[in-house]
């Protein structure tokens, strides 16, 4: 086990000195996407605050976690929302990230209930990497360059568009615009884009359905999405996804007036699988009343 300890930080390493992954791939971030697409801010009547954090391979130690905090909301008279994005993601033992940005979009509303928006995002992103926290047999082996700590900050903007009705979702960013411009290096951020799809069907009073696809490119890896929420009456959802990183997962939760807990549990089904199979995550989603009225059920 010790072995396929140090083979996995090896990787882990290199793999963040060649292009360090820039964003995290969540299994509950549609019910608040504005951390991957601005165009979703204000998409509900209430103001929502959203927060999750995801604990990656448990049970090996210095495993991955996220911990993400979204607050948007809605101005009528101005036709936008306006919010605020933060996230601290530690992929790795000597890797670790800091986003931050204000998010803005502009809504056209198509009648009562058909919304167009479009959304740009504003921050700053701090990476820092740190090899003297890995453990090698022999780190007299390592390129010198590879072992210096870095810590950089650099300015982040990121762009999408978002149609809403009530029966489907469609949506498309891309984040980290400026490293069109940059380098690939261990702390610049290379683009990344998002494709995402959701119905609702409504099947009777009691049970809806909504089917969902995704598609990430997260600056290194490419993963599929594919899942399925069953809503059951106003109070309780349940869903089962697929990952193309060989990752299944499972997800529940419960609606009481303001408040959304969520909970998802992934089964890792590839290489990995023999260094730990289990991953979590942990939401809690406020919504706020406001004078605007009847909510937009996607957003949280």
């Amino acid at each position: 086990m010790k072995k396929i300890y140090c083979i996995l930080l090896t990787a882990l390493l290199y793999a963040g000195v060649a292009n360090a992954q820039n964003d995290f791939s969540l299994n509950e971030q549609l019910f608040s996407r504005i951390a991957i697409n601005p165009a979703g801010t204000g998409n509900s009547a209430n103001v929502n605050i959203f927060t999750l954090g995801r604990f990656q391979y448990a049970g090996m130690e210095g495993s991955p976690y996220t911990v993400l905090l979204n607050a948007h909301g809605y101005i009528e008279n101005a036709s936008s929302g306006v919010g605020l994005s933060v996230s601290y993601d530690k992929s790795g033992i000597a890797y670790h990230q800091v986003q931050a940005k204000a998010v803005y979009a502009y809504h056209l509303n198509f009648g009562r209930h058909n919304i167009l928006s479009f959304g740009v995002g504003l921050g700053i992103m701090n990476k820092q990497f740190d090899p003297s926290r890995h453990r090698f047999p022999d780190p007299s082996s390592l390129d010198p360059e590879y072992s210096k700590y870095q810590n950089k900050t650099v300015f982040d903007a990121s762009f999408g568009i978002e149609y809403a009705n009530p029966y489907i979702l469609l949506g498309v960013s891309v984040n980290h615009i400026p490293g069109y411009f940059m380098e690939k290096t261990t702390l610049n951020t290379a683009p990344a884009y998002y494709a995402y799809a959701r119905g609702m069907i409504k099947c009777s009073d009691f049970f809806s359905i909504a089917p969902a696809a995704a598609y990430y490119y997260t600056g290194q890896f490419h993963v599929a999405d594919v899942s399925a929420t069953g809503f059951l009456g106003k109070y309780v959802y349940v869903g089962l996804g697929y990952k193309t990183e060989t990752t299944a997962y499972f997800m529940v939760g419960f609606d009481w007036k303001w408040l959304r807990i969520g909970y998802a549990f992934d089964a890792n089904f590839g290489k990995l699988s023999n260094v730990a199979w289990t991953s979590h995550e942990i939401m809690l989603s406020f919504n706020i009343s406001t004078k605007k009225g009847e909510d937009n059920k996607w957003i949280y």
